[in-house]
């Protein structure tokens, strides 16, 4: 019988009009980095019709060592204001292979905190 891990869950929190910034490790189910040479990776955040895209393909996601499994997620000021107060702002991580396997390795809630600071 074959058992199939599926996407892990990850709840975090951003200050709201501050640089958030996560960096996360693709691995197999024995722990083993992934290596992602030849993968897109997409991130994308929904709260209503509020989305926020990233994704390595047009350089806004990068895989600081694709080897790893590392890939880095930067959000800006002008975007984690968009993440709301108090409220649950919907995420996943994917891995995209071609143009057909695409692969949901992280989902969660990003909470918005703090006040609507300015730069």
């Amino acid at each position: 019988m074959t058992h199939t891990i599926g996407p892990g869950y990850h709840s975090d929190q951003a200050v709201r009009g501050n640089t958030y910034k996560r960096q996360f490790v693709c691995k197999s189910a024995d722990d083993t980095p992934v290596d992602l040479t030849g993968y897109t990776v997409k991130w994308r955040g929904v709260y209503g019709d509020t989305i926020i895209e990233k994704t390595t393909a047009d350089g806004s996601l990068t895989m600081t060592t694709p080897t790893n499994g590392t890939v880095l997620l930067v959000l800006t000021p002008t975007e984690t204001r968009l993440i709301p107060a108090e409220e649950n702002m919907r995420y996943e991580l994917e891995l995209v292979a071609g143009d057909l396997t695409q692969t949901t390795v992280l989902w969660g809630d990003l909470v918005g905190k703090g006040g609507y600071t300015s730069d």
